[in-house]
């Protein structure tokens, strides 16, 4: 899950010295490089109010270092350390920094741990999304947006590029919903606890699993049986054997 554009903020108490790094990251056009503050409290404050994506932070400044800076925050962004020196290593990995950079690093390892930054945020927003409670399908029936709650999903189906998404509530009532999402994409936004994938076709809520074979599995409620690869059943009695 990437982004066209990521949010950078360089936090360096001299940034004078980072003025020539500021220059290399905005020949990226996939960054959007903000102007760099100087002052620990004052980017504490702005991160608190504005999305960051990708910090480069000075660990050596006056005040409250960048190791405090980022323990204060609820949310932090994915940081690359951005140092003269190397005495603060151990809280770099810590923080599970991406990269430990000098303000003069070579274009090599800035592009490799820029590399690093943006995969570690896009596993992030992944992460974000499967934890969410709700998800918005596009309803073809009714031409609007619905907000679904993923324990509703009960099965979907793809069909060429029509999915096909069955609904069960508390009642055991079962809804069917009609959507241009990918399956691909609706798979990508449920808690993988739950939901199997099963080929190219189907996904399936493990409350939604009768019974199956090595190749088979029923659908409680509905009339449906999912055929099984020999890939598909490994995955599945991987899957019925988490803990819930």
């Amino acid at each position: 899950m990437k982004k066209e554009v990521y949010q950078v903020l360089i936090v360096d108490d001299l940034p004078d010295t980072v003025q020539v790094l500021c220059q290399r990251l905005k020949v990226f056009d996939y960054l959007k490089v903000l102007p760099v503050i100087a002052d620990s409290f004052e980017a504490r404050s702005f991160m608190m109010e504005n999305k960051v994506d990708i910090l480069f932070l000075d660990m050596d400044m006056p005040g409250m270092d960048g190791y405090t800076l980022i323990k204060s925050l609820p949310d932090p962004p994915v940081v690359i350390v951005c140092s003269g020196h190397n005495s603060y290593a151990s809280e770099s990995y810590e923080m599970m920094a991406m990269g430990y950079l000098d303000k003069m690093t070579s274009h090599e390892k800035l592009v490799k741990a820029l590399n690093r930054a943006i995969r570690e945020t896009a596993d992030r927003m992944a992460m974000r999304v499967r934890k969410s409670p709700t998800l918005r399908l596009r309803c073809m029936e009714k031409r609007i947006n619905l907000l679904i709650d993923k324990a509703n999903i009960y099965v979907a189906e793809i069909m060429g590029k029509e999915l096909t998404v069955y609904l069960k509530n508390e009642a055991n009532q079962i809804e069917k919903l009609h959507s241009n999402m990918s399956l691909t994409e609706l798979y990508s936004e449920l808690p993988m606890q739950d939901f199997i994938r099963i080929g190219r076709s189907y996904v399936i809520h493990r409350r939604a699993i009768e019974g199956y074979t090595r190749t088979k599995i029923s659908i409680k409620d509905l009339e449906i049986k999912i055929s099984v690869s020999a890939i598909d059943y490994q995955e599945l009695l991987s899957f019925l054997d988490q803990v819930e």
